[in-house]
């Protein structure tokens, strides 16, 4: 029979040894920590990188976005005029760190920005004069990018949409993406 204190004594020692823990516990996974730090530590970008990457991230989601605009409007309104359709369309959305503005050639002034305003009437001086429409990044502040993307009626959505081989292509609005800077270094 053991005695009191040897009883005591093996609680202890028994209470002191589940409490420093065991080899079941979890262990921390060292390379998410090390991507959370480096993703943390302080980056060193020039304006050149930022622009760049506002143009990688922009192009990508504008892209995506007349995609779903399109499907819209192939199951909603698939035998209306597309054109008028789209003149329609007021799509406001938040995607990826970024606000999504559909911006139809038809828009008034006074219902866009005033850097907006300039470059809807530049990519509509643009299509007169016959020339190329691209996209463009301009800084609104010190901590946002705006990214536009023009949008036309090219070959490929005419046949697309079905539309007459007769629709001389058309400027058909903008994508306005408002991107934060941070997002932008964040995802470099």
């Amino acid at each position: 029979m053991m005695a009191p204190m040897n009883r005591g004594f093996i609680l202890l020692f028994l209470i002191i040894i589940s409490s420093c823990g065991s080899t079941s516990e979890q262990r921390v996974d060292t390379t998410a920590v090390q991507e959370e730090m480096a993703q943390r530590e302080p980056k060193r970008v020039m304006p050149e990188e930022i622009t760049k990457a506002a143009y990688l991230m922009g192009e990508p989601l504008a892209q995506e976005m007349f995609t779903v605009l399109v499907e819209q409007y192939q199951q909603q309104a698939p035998d209306t005029d597309f054109m008028a359709y789209l003149q329609d369309q007021s799509m406001h959305t938040f995607a990826e760190d970024a606000t999504v503005h559909w911006i139809p050639v038809s828009t008034q002034a006074d219902e866009l920005r005033k850097k907006e305003q300039q470059i809807l009437e530049a990519y509509r001086y643009s299509q007169q004069q016959r020339e190329e429409l691209i996209g463009n990044v301009q800084r609104i502040g010190e901590d946002t990018l705006l990214y536009t993307h023009p949008v036309t009626l090219d070959e490929s959505l005419r046949t697309e949409l079905n539309l007459p081989a007769d629709t001389e292509e058309t400027f058909l609005g903008m994508w306005s993406i408002y991107i934060s800077k941070k997002a932008i270094v964040q995802a470099m």
